[in-house]
């Protein structure tokens, strides 16, 4: 039987009593004369749980996202697959990788893919990555794939969608292309590669 305070749900337990103190702090200062909060001591404490409670929400998300996601994995695989169909042999296999397969990157996808066809806030899929700046770029990397996902406003804030589950295999050379300028190719290679996808 699996532990229930293990994995994100025990994170989620042993820093909810932190992020708890730290965000009654931040009510105390402000709930305070201003003579005993000065700005500094409110700024300090409010950064501090800002912290917590971004770490908190994201152990809180993860507690209601699949460990790995297959959908995911299947269509990284279908994506690889192809790619090998088309170029084995003719462009060398270290750059026939599929890239964006991190864990963030996953987890991106599963949020959108829970609401698939719905339009999921940029502000929510930040609450996955503790509120990187890297958010949006990193779920803008899952379309460079072929994933048919699109951006849009509701309400003023930016929305992300995933339309469906069908790649968008055109974007192959595109991977390749970049997989040749990540992985420092010689221009030997990229010529040679340059002319394969032209064909």
């Amino acid at each position: 039987m699996t532990d229930q305070h293990t994995g994100p749900t025990g994170d989620w337990h042993q820093l909810k009593p932190d992020t708890t103190h730290a965000v009654k702090g931040v009510l105390n200062l402000l709930e305070a004369d201003d003579a005993e909060a000065d700005a500094q001591n409110l700024l300090d404490a409010y950064l501090y749980a800002k912290r917590l409670l971004a770490e908190s929400m994201q152990a809180l998300v993860r507690t209601t996202l699949p460990a790995e996601c297959d959908t995911f994995r299947d269509l990284r695989a279908q994506l690889a697959a192809r790619i090998a169909e088309e170029y084995t042999e003719r462009i060398p296999a270290r750059y026939l990788t599929v890239p964006y397969g991190s864990r963030t990157h996953e987890e991106l996808f599963s949020m959108l893919l829970r609401r698939l066809g719905q339009p999921v806030s940029a502000a929510l899929l930040r609450v996955v990555t503790r509120d990187s700046v890297h958010t949006e770029r990193r779920t803008r990397e899952l379309r460079e794939l072929g994933l048919d996902i699109v951006t849009g406003h509701e309400s003023g804030s930016d929305v992300y969608t995933l339309r469906s589950l069908e790649l968008d295999t055109s974007l192959i050379p595109t991977i390749i292309t970049n997989n040749l300028r990540d992985k420092k190719a010689s221009e030997s290679e990229k010529k040679a590669a340059k002319a394969v996808l032209s064909e």
